[in-house]
């Protein structure tokens, strides 16, 4: 009867000594034959043992190629005194085998980025001696480096450093995830982990030999320092010692079917099992066009598309070779790997969806600055804002910090400018609908959604911009993890709290992605980086600055720059991929054409535009206009937004550049009301000011106070902004801005401007508005 072959692996300083001992001394109380080796063999084989001391042996340097023939070169040697072993009989207990190798060379190092070749010189040298188990233990790092201290000094391993050390803890980790290989954490009490690795054992001889025999009583566990074995094999007493063992493990797990084959030429083939796998998981199992189902997490899959860089492989060949089945089982282990090995861009392949109750309307700004995400919030121009909570407060923030005679004085003024909203927004909603022109026919649901939104319109510039909102964000895991990081570096206690909670929501779902985020290394050193720069910038702006107290005739619209001074510069661009010149060549040759060859090109490049959705191409955006405005809060909420966008930067929010009445306000009456909560806000600013929150006191300041911002943009993103935000849909404030912007615009490129024909200079108010709300409408009702 043949013996076994079982292995225990892992990073020096994770225990494989201790556990391999402990498993011999209970094997042998058993009774059976045992016999430890360390893999490499250097106990009993001459040869393998010189070849481990010239590796070890820091007088003869070497690369790491060297490094990996002559480790399976002694390899080769030591599977030869196991093999003889087991034909014996005897249980062979190995500390460490090819996955060392692979875990130092190819992953630690990283000096033989070729995974395929040392594979090739691994198979050769251990032929078809692979383990009848092969457990590996695993701690993290940090705890390596502090058993290993002080071990092998004068040897090739004593200058390992932690982040070598958790490269090669990784490495362990994802080719036990590839090869289905069992884990254990090494970091749980020494006894623990004994008792795992003996059901493991346990399971492995039940299954090699699943016969019935009568009972050995357990072995006690024992607290002594482990005995050295002898290396000498033994002979097995008695062909039912391995029956006995088998009643004693654990059931059996169900045997897995294969998903997919390699053939010998190294190629996969798609099993039936693989096929029906992947008809659950892929939209399309034969196509060379396919998308994921929900049959696989968002971070399974960008883990199996951070494998495209490295295996040739059709992706869903890899997702049924390392991925199936994995996915929920072994999380820990697949957020590890991808840590350790994805680099930052795998966080782009996985999207989060993240939300966030509560924030104040300063917030809802710096939630939304990141241009890669995607960002909705709830509307102040289509909603009511005087709802109450459960508490029958309004939904207004309060800082924290704020000390409680201020805090008083703060909540006071916020109701009373909530209790003037609520007030006018309702009279003005009747005020609209009654001075309407539409027919009593055709007052229908869209016409009070229309009536609704203008006196929300109207109203909406005395919202404090401490309003609650909720703010939807949908985003990649590095899209995230910088938004995290810029909230985290700000200033603004509700922003870094803010910046916290969702790191700590977003490890929940993904956490393989945001394990660095904090971290003093990685993210911690970017935050602090931030808030640094931030603060010394400050400094000397306050320093070298004047203060301008000055706010009479200001420019809500200045075009501070723009390029190129000659839209037809852009020509060449315009040409260059109908070319094969260089683009200074053809620089040159349309230098020397006419003005009306120039304009020829243009218009064509420009083309006959049938919508706003027609854009012209890339050439045009090299042009670019930076702009220094002048708007209202809301307005400014309502353009920030934009992603294609360069530059964006606001100053504090302040009272001092005043704010504006809507006609309508004035023709309802309701002008005293409307500025009495200007009045309200600017007392309570002051008095935050006054007392030491200078940061807080842009909680004061209403949607309709002025502040300042500046943008750049391309002409490409022109044809977007301003065609869609003068739509007749769009607010009237910002459409006035936009029309501003583009008339200034079409002083510096007049072509261009003329080629936005979808600006849209003027439509009726109520009709517009009306008109898009019965479209709304008509969309739902198609839906049923």
């Amino acid at each position: 009867m043949s013996g076994k072959y079982i292995v225990i692996e892992g990073p020096e300083g994770v225990g494989k000594t201790t556990q391999l001992l402990e498993l011999a001394r209970r094997l042998q109380a058993a009774g059976f034959p045992v016999r430890t080796l360390r893999e490499p063999d250097s106990q009993s084989d001459l040869t393998a043992r010189a070849i481990r001391q010239l590796t070890q042996d820091p007088r003869y340097p070497m690369n790491t190629r060297t490094e990996v023939l002559l480790y399976n070169a002694a390899r080769a040697q030591s599977l030869q005194v196991i093999k003889q072993s087991i034909d014996q009989g005897v249980i062979c207990l190995v500390d460490r085998n090819y996955l060392t190798t692979l875990a130092i060379q190819y992953y630690g190092r990283g000096d033989v980025p070729d995974y395929a070749t040392i594979n090739t010189i691994i198979k050769f040298a251990v032929g078809d001696m692979e383990p009848d188990l092969c457990i590996v233990l695993d701690a993290p790092a940090a705890i390596l480096k502090e058993r290993v201290a002080g071990r092998y000094a004068g040897e090739r391993f004593d200058d390992l450093d932690e982040k070598f050390l958790e490269r090669v803890r990784a490495g362990y980790l994802w080719e036990a995830h590839n090869r289905n290989l069992p884990v254990i954490f090494a970091t749980k009490p020494a006894q623990e982990v004994t008792e795992e690795v003996w059901k493991l054992v346990s399971q492995t001889l039940a299954a090699r030999e699943p016969t019935s025999g009568q009972s050995l009583p357990p072995v006690a566990p024992t607290h002594e320092p482990p005995v050295k074995l002898s290396a000498t094999p033994a002979v097995v007493s008695s062909p039912n010692q391995l029956q006995t063992l088998a009643q004693q493990s654990v059931a059996q797990s169900a045997t897995h079917q294969k998903l997919a084959e390699k053939g010998e030429d190294g190629r996969f083939t798609i099993t039936t099992a693989g096929k029906a796998y992947l008809k659950t998981a892929v939209t399309n199992v034969e196509g060379n066009v396919y998308a994921f189902t929900d049959k696989l997490t968002p971070v399974t899959i960008a883990a199996a598309m951070a494998r495209l860089s490295r295996r040739s492989d059709d992706m869903r060949i890899t997702i049924l070779d390392e991925f199936a089945g994995q996915a929920g089982k072994d999380e820990k282990l697949l957020q590890r790997v991808i840590s350790a090995y994805g680099d930052d861009s795998v966080q782009q392949l996985a999207g989060i969806h993240m939300v966030v109750e509560g924030a104040s309307n300063l917030l809802t700004k710096k939630l939304e600055w990141g241009r890669l995400g995607s960002y909705l919030e709830q509307s102040t121009r289509y909603i009511y804002f005087d709802q109450k909570d459960d508490s029958g407060k309004y939904r207004y923030f309060v800082p924290k910090q704020l000390n409680d005679d201020v805090k008083a004085k703060y909540i006071n003024a916020m109701d009373q400018i909530f209790d003037r909203y609520s007030t006018m927004v309702r009279e003005l909603t009747s005020y609209v609908r009654n001075k309407s022109a539409t027919p009593e026919v055709e007052r229908d649901v869209a016409w009070q959604g229309a009536t609704r939104a203008q006196a929300c319109d109207a109203i909406r510039p005395v919202l404090p911009v401490a309003t609650k909102s909720t703010v939807g964000i949908f985003a990649s895991g590095q899209a995230l993890e910088s938004l995290i990081m810029h909230l985290l570096g700000d200033e603004l206690l509700e922003a870094s709290v803010t910046g916290k909670s969702i790191l700590a929501e977003a490890r929940k779902v993904a956490p393989a992605f945001f394990e660095r985020a904090d971290k003093p290394e990685r993210g911690g050193a970017t935050i602090a980086y931030r808030a640094e720069t931030t603060a010394q910038v400050a400094q000397l702006a306050n320093k070298h600055l004047p203060t301008n107290h000055a706010v009479d005739s200001i420019e809500d619209v200045t075009l501070t720059d723009f390029w190129p001074r000659n839209e037809l510069s852009l020509v060449p661009d315009m040409l260059y991929e109908h070319s094969n010149l260089s683009l200074t060549a053809i620089q040159a040759a349309v230098g020397t054409w006419t003005y009306e060859q120039k304009l020829e090109v243009f218009d064509a490049y420009m083309g006959d535009r049938l919508n706003r959705r027609h854009r012209p191409g890339r050439a045009i955006e090299k042009a670019h206009y930076s702009w220094d405005l002048v708007c209202d809060y809301a307005i400014f909420r309502d353009l920030q937004r934009h992603r294609m966008v360069d530059d964006l930067a606001w100053q504090q929010l302040t009272p001092r550049y005043g704010y504006e009445i809507p006609k309508l306000v004035e023709d309802a009456g309701l002008a005293d009301t409307f500025e009495e909560c200007f009045q309200i806000s600017l007392k309570l600013h002051s008095l935050l000011q006054q007392s030491g929150y200078g940061l807080e006191a842009q909680y004061a300041t209403l949607l309709g106070h002025r502040m300042r911002w500046k943008i750049t943009y391309n002409a490409r993103e022109a044809f977007h902004l301003h065609e869609i935000r003068t739509s007749p849909q769009g607010h009237p404030g910002y459409r006035k801005l936009i029309m501003q912007m583009h008339q200034k615009l079409a002083e510096a490129h007049p072509m261009m401007a003329e080629a936005m024909k979808f600006v849209n200079t003027g439509e009726d108010e109520e009709l517009t508005r009306l008109a898009a709300e019965r479209y709304t409408q008509f969309k739902l009702q198609q839906l049923g």
